[in-house]
């Protein structure tokens, strides 16, 4: 079975090579994308297929949830921000998000870090996809300094979206 996963992985890398080589070409120097973007690790949440974007347009950070904590999820936001200069921070929550629905579900009062993190939204409201997207837009800002200044110097714009996994629509928040 991993066998042959394998080798769709490799028949699918030699289409990509095939369909994108001048834009692969083009980026090899380096990136220079104006967005940056925290969205879930959920596999029907891709932004550059969402967006109708390519190699080198999008800079794009994935956790579960998208929850903006951990040194690694803040750090790579920064590095974006900081390194590459984007212009905006999109947070990029969806419907039917599984993070949310297991921490809905879930009973222990210690969760771990990811769970607990989504549960602590859930008292600004019903819709828990939107409460932890409005969670995670005030709390990164606190957790990062370098963000923190850049959006109070207005060298970046922090905003929320939702994707709604039924129709393929973006809500701007």
């Amino acid at each position: 079975m991993a066998e042959e996963l394998i080798k769709e992985l490799i028949d699918g890398n030699k289409k990509y090579i095939t369909n994108k080589r001048n834009e692969i070409v083009k980026y090899i120097p380096g990136q220079k994308p104006k967005i940056a973007i925290l969205t879930c690790s959920d596999s029907r949440v891709i932004p550059e297929f969402i967006f109708n974007k390519s190699i080198g347009e999008l800079f794009v950070v994935r956790v579960a949830g998208n929850i903006a904590i951990g040194e690694t999820v803040i750090k790579s936001l920064e590095y974006a921000v900081d390194n590459l200069k984007v212009k905006l921070l999109i947070i990029l929550g969806h419907t039917g998000c599984g993070a949310i629905k297991a921490a809905e579900e879930s009973m222990e009062s210690d969760c771990g870090e990811l769970l607990g993190e989504i549960k602590k939204s859930f008292t600004l409201g019903e819709n828990h996809p939107l409460c932890n997207l409005s969670r995670q837009l005030s709390m990164l800002p606190k957790r990062s300094r370098i963000i923190d200044k850049e959006i109070n110097e207005s060298k970046i714009k922090l905003i929320g979206a939702i994707y709604n996994l039924e129709s393929g629509v973006v809500e701007f928040l």
